[in-house]
């Protein structure tokens, strides 16, 4: 799989680009998306890219990674939608999401090995490339060998997408021509910066669904919230107890402080990104949990309302006057390379 980082498509340019997204002829402004990271807050992105359908706003260029990468690939490839929406309605409930498992005993990799979750993008994306995709993309994983990001860009769509979603102790590293993939999320939790730098913008819209440092402080987040408690027997008294030592994800024990620790190095990460995109949609949830993916319809409902939220800003950035340098990309971005240097602050 050749994962340098190549344009999308052979002699692709500004031009060509712009009138394949009815962008017309490069007289309106080239708008980025980008995706981050989230587990089940994910499914966000699928209300903010039924909004941007509705209000006709073009976008013309992607780059997420994790449940982004997993959400943007789908539509790259050009499910709409509502055909996310269908997507998403698929995992009514836990056992459903549990047959997606495949468990690895015993975990000394991770949990899963994430091989089924791909062979279900893969209904969709097939062998599909890079360069099949109606959009540019960029898919964002983490090189657990060089400790760097890692920018897919060409090869088969779901392999990096596997890669990038391959949450840290939970899931398996994804193997790829010998070297070992890692979430995109714990070292670019929403790649602003990169997808500027790759392509000749006018603006870049960031969709971030993972909670803001403060809303910790004021209580008003649940990631980490525990289950309620149930009823008050012997018998659950006991089996909670069991559970609780058990269960590496429990409150307090040691995948549960590996997700605090991580969540922080990525909240920070986040908010220098933010400071770099032109608008920043952050859907807003009452209670969430990473795996919370049969609650799919309060996902998509924050979504569609924090986009409509940041609608003003949106129609305020097409306005703009678009950059008509018509130079092809591969003169307008630094030379190929698979390791990012991150930017300073």
């Amino acid at each position: 799989m050749n994962t340098q980082l190549q344009l999308p498509f052979r002699g692709w340019s500004r031009a060509e680009e712009s009138s394949k997204h009815g962008s017309g002829g490069g007289k309106t402004p080239r708008i980025g998306l980008v995706l981050s990271s989230g587990g089940a807050r994910g499914l966000a992105h699928v209300g903010v890219i039924q909004v941007l359908e509705e209000e006709g706003i073009s976008i013309a260029a992607l780059a997420g990674c994790s449940m982004g990468a997993y959400v943007g690939s789908l539509w790259a490839a050009g499910l709409s939608g509502a055909q996310l929406e269908e997507r998403a309605r698929e995992i009514k409930d836990r056992p459903t999401l549990k047959a997606l498992m495949d468990f690895i005993i015993p975990p000394s990799e991770g949990l899963i090995r994430g091989e089924k979750l791909r062979k279900h993008l893969e209904r969709d994306l097939g062998e599909k490339t890079f360069a099949d995709l109606q959009k540019p993309l960029l898919v964002i994983a983490t090189d657990l060998d060089r400790l760097t990001p890692y920018v897919f860009d060409s090869g088969i769509v779901s392999h990096a997408v596997h890669a990038s979603s391959a949450i840290p102790a939970v899931c398996a590293p994804v193997r790829l021509n010998g070297r070992r993939y890692t979430d995109g999320g714990v070292s670019e939790p929403l790649p602003v910066k990169l997808l500027k730098k790759r392509f000749n913008l006018d603006g870049v819209i960031a969709v971030n669904v993972m909670p803001a440092p403060e809303e910790f402080e004021s209580n008003s987040d649940h990631t980490f919230m525990q289950a309620d408690k149930p009823a008050d027997r012997a018998f659950s008294r006991i089996f909670r107890t069991f559970w609780q030592k058990i269960n590496l994800l429990a409150n307090g024990n040691v995948l549960d402080t590996f997700r605090r620790a991580l969540m922080a190095a990525q909240l920070h990460l986040i908010k220098k990104e933010e400071a770099a995109a032109d608008v920043v949609i952050h859907p807003h949830f009452a209670t969430s949990t990473w795996h919370d993916y049969e609650n799919f319809e309060q996902y998509l409902q924050a979504g569609r309302d924090a986009a409509t939220a940041a609608l003003p800003a949106m129609r305020a950035l097409l306005q703009i006057e678009p950059n008509l340098n018509q130079e092809t990309i591969s003169h307008e971005i630094a030379p190929s390379h698979t390791r990012l240097e991150r930017h300073a602050a």
